[in-house]
C-alpha cells in the first residue's frame, strides 16, 4: 500500500499500458551490456500480463544482433544533425517555447515513441533523452554515483564528465516517476545528494547472467591460453577505477616474497589503460604471468569462472557489480574491495581486499588455496544470497511499479 492505495486491486477496467523500454548498450559495454540483457531476458521470460504491452527501441544505435537470441523485436530510432542538435536545444526552457511556437516542441525520438503509442518510456540506463521530453513520463535505471565519490579517476572527472554527469542525473533524477537502483546505499546516497523523494525509488539488486555449462563442448582455459600456473580471473573493462594495478602488485608480492606464481586472466575490452597495465607488469618482471583475453564469447564464460582460484575484483566502483554475482552461481572463490557497500551485501560471502595494501590480497590467495573448508563455506553463503533473489523477485516487483502507473493513467484519456 502507499499513497495510492492498492492500485493492484482497484483497477476497474485495466486499460492497456504501453511501455518503451530504452535500450542504449552493446556487447561490448560490458556491465551495461549485462544489467540491459539479465532484465530483457527476464521480461522475456516472465512477462504475460495482457494489460502491459511492452515495445523495444535503441537510439542510433544497431544493437538488435547482440540481443538476437532473446529474439526480441527491437526498433531503431535514427537522428540526422539537425534532430539531434534540436533534441538537446528543447531541455532549455527557453528554445523549448521557442520551438513550441513553431509547432517543434518534440523532438523526432518522442514523436516516433509517441504515434506509436507509448504511454511510458523505461530506460534501462541513465540517459539525456529524458531532458528533451515533453509529454512522455519515464522510470530510469541509476546503477552508481560514482563521478561524486571517485573524482580522482581520469574517466569520472576529466573532459567534463563530472559536469555532465551532474547536470544529466539533477535533471533526469527529479523528474522520473521511478529511479530503479540495486541496493539501499545507493537509494539513501540519491535521496542525500538530489533529495528525491524516498517513494520514487525502487531498489531492484542486480542478478547474475548464468550460461549452462555443457560439458560437450569443455573448454580447457589453461590450455587455450597456455597458462602453467593456477589463475585468478577479472573481467573488467580498462578503466583506471577497476584497479588492476592491484592486481598486478599482489602477483609481484607472491613472486618474490614467497616464491609462488599465480598467473592472472584479464577480459574485457581496453578503455585507455590495457597498455599502461600491461608496461607496468613488464617493469615488475611478472609480464609471463598476465594473459589478457580480450572479449571472449559466452560459453567461455563459465569454464573461465569455475577453473579459475578466484574471481579478483578490486574496484573502486560501486555499489553492485555483476561479477560476483556471476561467481557466486558458478561456485567461485570471491575476493572484493573492502568498502561499506559491498560489506552491506557480501558481508559473508567473499574475501575482502583492503585496496590500501596490495599483501590483503596475496594473503588471500594463499588462504583460499589452503583452506578449502573456509573457501566452501564463503561460497554456500554467496549461493544463498542469490536463492533469497530470484529472477521472478525482480520481475514481479518491477512489475508492481509498472502497475502503480498504470492505475494512475487511468485517470485520463
Amino acid at each position: 500500500m502507499n499513497q495510492f492505495g492498492n492500485y493492484l486491486e482497484c483497477s476497474v477496467d485495466n486499460k492497456i499500458l504501453n511501455i518503451a523500454i530504452v535500450i542504449n548498450h552493446d556487447i561490448y559495454s560490458g556491465g551495461g551490456f549485462q544489467y540491459s540483457y539479465m532484465v530483457l531476458n527476464l521480461l522475456k521470460k516472465y512477462h504475460n500480463d495482457k494489460t502491459i504491452k511492452l515495445s523495444f527501441y535503441s537510439i542510433n544505435k544497431d544493437i538488435s544482433n547482440d540481443y538476437q537470441d532473446l529474439d526480441l523485436e527491437i526498433k531503431k530510432i535514427s537522428e540526422n544533425l539537425f534532430q539531434k542538435i534540436h533534441r538537446i536545444a528543447l531541455k532549455n526552457l527557453y528554445f523549448y517555447n521557442f520551438f513550441k511556437k513553431l509547432g517543434l516542441r518534440k523532438s523526432k525520438i518522442e514523436s516516433k515513441i509517441l504515434k506509436d503509442g507509448i504511454d511510458l518510456i523505461y530506460f534501462l540506463s541513465p540517459s539525456q533523452i529524458t531532458h528533451s521530453l515533453s509529454e512522455l513520463p519515464y522510470i530510469i535505471t541509476l546503477w552508481d554515483l560514482g563521478h561524486l565519490n571517485l573524482i580522482e579517476f581520469p574517466e569520472l572527472s576529466n573532459n567534463k564528465i563530472f559536469e555532465g554527469r551532474e547536470e544529466n542525473y539533477s535533471k533526469s533524477l527529479k523528474k522520473a516517476i521511478n529511479v530503479i537502483v540495486d541496493s539501499t546505499y545507493l537509494k539513501n546516497y540519491c535521496i542525500s545528494k538530489y533529495n528525491l523523494e524516498e517513494n520514487r525509488i525502487e531498489i531492484l539488486p542486480f542478478l547474475p547472467n548464468v550460461l549452462i555449462v555443457d560439458n560437450k563442448n569443455y573448454i580447457n582455459i589453461k590450455e587455450k591460453y597456455n597458462i602453467k600456473n593456477d589463475y585468478i580471473f577479472y573481467p573488467a573493462q580498462f578503466w583506471a577505477h577497476k584497479n588492476h594495478m592491484y592486481i598486478l602488485k599482489a602477483i609481484k608480492i607472491l613472486r618474490y616474497e614467497h616464491n609462488i606464481d599465480v598467473s592472472v586472466v584479464f577480459s574485457g575490452s581496453n578503455k585507455g589503460n590495457l597498455n599502461y597495465i600491461l608496461k607496468s607488469a613488464k617493469s615488475m618482471g611478472i609480464e609471463n604471468l598476465i594473459h589478457y583475453v580480450g572479449f571472449v564469447k559466452n560459453e567461455e564464460i563459465p569454464y573461465l569462472y569455475k577453473q579459475s582460484l578466484s574471481l579478483v575484483m578490486p574496484t573502486y566502483l560501486g555499489p553492485t557489480n555483476i561479477p560476483p554475482l556471476e561467481a557466486f552461481a558458478y561456485e567461485t572463490p570471491v575476493c572484493y574491495s573492502d568498502m561499506p557497500f559491498f560489506r552491506e551485501q557480501f558481508e559473508e560471502s567473499v574475501f575482502f581486499m583492503d585496496l590500501n595494501n596490495p599483501n590483503s590480497l596475496s594473503e588471500n590467495i594463499l588462504f583460499i588455496k589452503n583452506n578449502k573448508d573456509i573457501v566452501d563455506y564463503k561460497i554456500l553463503n554467496g549461493k544463498n544470497i542469490l536463492d533469497n533473489w530470484k529472477e521472478e523477485d525482480f520481475y514481479n516487483k518491477l512489475l508492481k511499479v509498472f502497475k502503480r502507473y498504470q492505475y494512475i493513467r487511468e485517470c485520463w484519456e
